[in-house]
């Protein structure tokens, strides 16, 4: 039989969590400003968008810091008003807890109102209200647990509209009492 997880332990992510984190954001920045070179230039217009990000995500009480993406979509009504949906893959990372390796994983379905302050032509700071399912699994010698939580999440966050189509985004995101995301991503309108 698995050990038992004891809330109280303290996890410790590997070393190369933080470089990983730091490479995956370099690749996301180019990739968004090599696309964006291609496209004529122009401010977030209102219509349809696709986006991806890639974050940080940090569990209080159990030390907990690990790497995730996410997906969304959404329709933006005007310059200040937008409805998104999201799938974010908050973090997979494995610990030893008494010798034993544990697979933690952690996911969020998330359904927002962003509400956009625009500073510029280009530039944006937003936040958001929505509701959020998370998923968190632990897995040890062939058995696991999980909890599900539905709630609250909030965030704000900044948006550069580098053209009409494509927008640079950093956001810190509040999906749960115990739970920090900060996100770097990339947005696309249609």
């Amino acid at each position: 039989a698995a050990p038992a997880l004891d809330p109280g332990c303290q996890l410790k992510h590997p070393e190369s969590a933080h470089s990983k984190f730091k490479r995956g954001k370099k690749i996301l920045v180019l990739a968004a400003i090599g696309l964006a070179a291609s496209l004529p230039a122009a401010a977030n217009p209102a219509g349809l968008f696709l986006g991806v990000d890639y974050g940080r995500t940090s569990v209080s009480g159990f030390d907990l810091d690990g790497n995730g993406y996410g997906l969304y979509g959404g329709y933006r009504f005007n310059e200040s008003v937008a409805v998104e949906l999201g799938y974010r893959h908050l973090f997979k990372e494995t610990v030893r807890t008494f010798g034993v390796p544990v697979e933690l994983k952690g996911t969020s379905v998330q359904a927002s109102v962003v509400g956009y302050l625009p500073l510029g032509n280009d530039f944006s700071l937003f936040g958001r209200l929505g509701y959020n399912e998370l998923k968190a699994k632990a897995g040890a010698s062939g058995r696991s647990v999980g909890e599900d939580q539905s709630g609250t999440l909030y965030g704000i966050g900044a948006e550069y509209a580098v053209n009409k189509n494509v927008a640079v985004r950093f956001e810190f995101q509040k999906p749960a009492s115990d739970t920090r995301v900060v996100l770097l991503g990339a947005k696309f309108s249609f």
